[in-house]
């Protein structure tokens, strides 16, 4: 009775890998994939994923620093429910820069995160809250020209979900532990966004807007972006959703403008 069971754990588990290269190649190959907790580029929801059920995320952004500089990230990212209120997300970017007409590419910085419900929202009480911790991890090395340092960063984030029909709103804080490469001393950053999604009746579309910046902690120096986007998403079946925003910098230190789309698939 338990090789049947094994039997389709095994097949899960190559069904996943399958569709996670099939998804991998179609995104590389089209013209407006997407990066990010999907929809949103920066918040995160209070609703981690169901347990036992896989989501996928990709997605493309593209943002200009400077008339000169530019980059862009492909980004890949894996959800799993382990058991029910927990979540584990792996994140694998891709990162494109070009900079006075030199072009250069390399895989970015590994990012592993744990989302942790502890508030579900119910109809009396739409109120979810969960926690995020993020570990980034250095595979990228250290690459000034790809904002990589070649150590260990650490960030915590406080998430908060609520419907306010037919909108849901999410807003999320976090405090970044930001690793020191050798001969440098980097600042801690606080981290924080909004994200508002507008379901419009009897279609299977949302109007999105979101708002996301972060402030270096105990530093004269600046660095300081803010980002307004807006946008929309739309789930044609209950397995696929497609996004796409776009937005600008509201801080000299935030990108010129960015351009964002994505497509989450839900794998059961």
């Amino acid at each position: 009775m338990t090789a049947i069971p094994r039997l389709c754990k095994i097949g899960r588990v190559k069904r996943f890998f399958f569709l996670s290269f099939i998804l991998m190649t179609l995104i590389a190959l089209t013209p407006n994939p997407g990066f990010a907790e999907r929809p949103f580029i920066e918040t995160e929801t209070a609703i981690p994923t169901d347990r036992g059920r896989y989501l996928l995320e990709s997605g493309l952004i593209f943002n200009r620093v400077a008339a000169d500089q530019k980059q862009t990230i492909f980004n890949l990212g894996i959800r799993y429910g382990l058991i029910h209120n927990l979540e584990f997300n792996l994140e694998i970017p891709y990162i494109f820069v070009s900079n006075q007409g030199n072009s250069k590419n390399r895989p970015g910085d590994l990012l592993l995160k744990t989302k942790v419900r502890f508030l579900k929202g119910r109809a009396a009480n739409p109120l979810s809250v969960a926690g995020q911790m993020i570990l980034k991890f250095p595979t990228a090395g250290r690459k000034a020209e790809f904002n990589t340092t070649g150590v260990v960063d650490v960030g915590f984030r406080a998430i908060a979900s609520k419907t306010f029909s037919p909108l849901t709103a999410h807003i999320n804080l976090g405090y970044y532990f930001i690793g020191n490469p050798p001969g440098q001393d980097l600042p801690d950053q606080v981290r924080y966004a909004l994200g508002l999604a507008v379901e419009v009746p009897d279609t299977p579309l949302k109007i999105l807007g979101e708002l996301f910046g972060r402030s270096n902690v105990g530093s004269g120096t600046s660095g300081d972006p803010m980002t307004a986007m807006g946008g929309f998403s739309i789930q044609p079946t209950d397995a696929f959703i497609i996004d796409v925003l776009a937005g600008f910098g509201l801080t000299k230190d935030a990108p010129d403008y960015i351009i964002s789309s994505g497509i989450s698939y839900i794998l059961n």
